[in-house]
């Protein structure tokens, strides 16, 4: 594998990063004619107010020029930094590349004072679930998606106190043995 460097970037080029998502999530994301047939209908109904506009951070895993990986994010109220979407191309995968676009995403978040981490995964996407549980994220709920189906709550709390108090109440009570 070539040297990868995880930089910032303003924007990544359209129409290539709309192409290099559809290659990454071809095999989990295919929406419905249903889905499809109400986003038209939104669409042809008109805005009702316009959006909300939050500050993007985006990440990029550079091969040279080339971009080879992404992470994009930002921070919500409770001073958390949801990850938004993240991707790395076929023919890099399993180079370490998601897990430097991890790093940088936990380093970034706290930078801006982040407690913790979450993000939402199609449940059929099972090397990035892998990823994060083995960087100490815990799953914490699931959701039902129109566009991606059923999705799987990751989060990484940045803090022992935190990361207990979660273990505390999300996990079963067991007797210990006597």
């Amino acid at each position: 594998m070539s040297e990868i460097v995880i930089r910032t970037a303003e924007k990544f080029p359209e129409p290539d990063f709309s192409r290099l998502q559809r290659l990454v999530f071809e095999n989990i994301q295919q929406p419905s004619q249903e889905f499809a047939s109400a986003l038209d209908h939104e669409a042809q109904a008109g805005p009702s107010a316009p959006p909300v506009q939050s500050p993007m951070c985006r990440l990029g895993a550079y091969e040279g020029e080339t971009l080879v990986g992404w992470s994009c994010g930002w921070m919500e109220r409770g001073n958390i930094f949801y990850m938004a979407t993240s991707g790395v191309v076929p023919s890099h995968r399993r180079q370490g590349i998601y897990t430097l676009l991890l790093a940088a995403v936990r380093e970034l978040a706290a930078s801006f004072g982040a407690v913790s981490l979450r993000s939402q995964h199609s449940v059929l996407n099972n090397p990035v679930i892998i990823a994060k549980l083995r960087a100490g994220f815990h799953i914490c709920g699931l959701s039902q998606s129109a566009h991606m189906g059923t999705l799987v709550e990751l989060t990484h709390h940045f803090h022992p106190k935190r990361h207990d108090l979660f273990r505390g109440r999300s996990l079963p009570y067991v007797v210990p043995d006597a």
